[in-house]
């Protein structure tokens, strides 16, 4: 039996969230990121490894959330 898009309240699994949720996670997400980013500059020490979880954080970031906000707003039109 599947269930319609989770809006409110707790939701685990990703797919199971309406846009808006996704929205809101992929912008906790990037807060949560960037933070670790943080620290991996400071445990690691290394350029190389710095530079790489960067170019993909943000790429990867930036797609994600311009994909979800466009879902958002055609959501929300409906």
């Amino acid at each position: 039996m599947k269930k319609g898009k989770v809006d409110k309240g707790f939701e685990l699994f990703y797919d199971n969230l309406s846009y808006r949720r996704k929205l809101i996670r992929t912008i906790l997400m990037i807060i949560i990121g960037t933070l670790v980013g943080i620290l991996l500059i400071y445990v690691f020490d290394s350029i190389l490894v710095s530079v790489f979880y960067w170019v993909s954080f943000i790429i990867s970031g930036i797609i994600q959330f311009r994909d979800n906000y466009k879902a958002c707003k055609n959501e929300k039109n409906q």
